[in-house]
């Protein structure tokens, strides 16, 4: 039996979704191709113990979208909105988006309100285990009705926000409860016995074999891609340090993603790629530095160390430094790095993208 919610919601049926005269509302094309609903919006459940949402900002306010069409749909601004090609919509143009938007953000604020009520009564009387199970089969029943498909109803925008609103509270709620079965699985392994330890063991002080990822794995590559392509110091030229295949076998031996195993698939031991010092050094150290930043707003547990290592690992010009020493500059000589980055703007065609990644993320202004 399907679990059903949102049955008080206007204009929604927990049978068959969104009720709005489909004939009469305005259609959206973007680049003069439909928008269509994907199945991939799913995917997010796998995702549970990270945070695969898109962070809006509106007026000191952060809101939290999944459905990445609906995000860039928000995003645009009255330049990239010529990008839309609309139909049946009388007096279209950016203050109508806008006003879509605001209905849109209406709907989340009062599903923010009324999560506790949506999830219903019994929810607290569940068990830990019943609860996080409770809430997957919400979070997917959420995600059956949550996607962007050009319909430009604002009754539709209403319901999609609140749908969005109870999706990212229960996103929450599931990962406070699985991080607390960690906390308890860990205390109890720490509380328990130890005499039947063998007598040489010893804590593993080795290196990270990889480093896992909880922001946006696309994110990681974006920013990695810059090397595949010269880089104008000042001092000369750098050719391309990595061809694209050579780049994917170097990402995949310092990265990987427990959600999405095959994002990054590891190559195994890889030699060491030479690089000059200098101006170069410093841009390695902005991209694993950004690598970090971004890593760390869904992880909170993440560690400079790591980051540090596999750059002493995977290239010669940090070889003969100690990690540590690495480390004591990471934060100074990344901004240093990334200036090296502004200056190839219209020479290297990676470097809009990883501006353009840092400053949605707020990690540069």
């Amino acid at each position: 039996m399907k679990l059903m919610f949102f049955h008080h919601l206007k204009n929604f049926s927990p049978y068959s979704g969104h009720i709005y005269n489909e004939m009469r509302t305005g259609i959206v094309r973007k680049h003069g191709e439909l928008i269509s609903k994907n199945d991939s919006r799913f995917d997010l459940i796998k995702r549970i113990g990270y945070f695969p949402f898109r962070e809006l900002r509106r007026i000191d306010q952060a809101y939290f979208i999944s459905d990445l069409e609906l995000f860039e749909f928000f995003q645009t601004t009255e330049q990239t909105l010529k990008d839309y090609d609309v139909e049946a919509y009388s007096n279209w143009g950016y203050p109508a988006k806008e006003e879509l938007l605001n209905v849109f953000l209406e709907g989340y604020r009062h599903g923010l309100n009324e999560f506790r009520e949506n999830i219903g009564i019994t929810y607290s009387t569940l068990s830990h285990n019943h609860k996080i199970e409770y809430l997957r089969n919400f979070c997917l029943y959420c995600l059956d009705f949550l996607y962007f498909d050009g319909e430009l109803d604002k009754a539709l925008f209403y319901n999609l926000g609140y749908i969005q609103a109870n999706l990212y509270m229960a996103y929450v709620e599931v990962n406070n409860l699985n991080a607390l079965t960690a906390i308890n699985h860990s205390e109890t392994e720490t509380n328990a016995p130890t005499n039947n330890l063998p007598s040489n063991a010893t804590q593993s002080t080795e290196e990270p074999e990889r480093i896992e990822i909880y922001c946006d794995v696309t994110d990681i590559k974006k920013i990695w891609q810059v090397l595949t392509a010269p880089i104008n110091t000042g001092k000369g030229i750098e050719q391309p340090i990595f061809s694209e295949e050579e780049l994917e076998k170097y990402l995949g031996s310092m990265f990987y993603s427990g959600a999405f195993p095959d994002a990054f698939k590891h190559a195994g031991t890889l030699s060491q790629k030479t690089i000059s010092r200098g101006h170069m050094r410093n841009v390695l150290i902005a991209l694993m530095y950004s690598c970090y930043s971004l890593n760390r707003n869904f992880d909170r547990r993440s560690n400079q160390i790591m980051y540090v290592a596999m750059l002493k690992r995977y290239f010669s010009v940090f070889a003969t430094s100690e990690i540590e020493s690495i480390k004591s500059v990471f934060a100074t000589y990344a901004p240093k790095g990334i200036d090296v980055l502004k200056n190839n703007l219209g020479k290297n065609p990676h470097v809009e993208e990883i501006l353009s990644i840092l400053k949605i993320h707020k990690l540069l202004h």
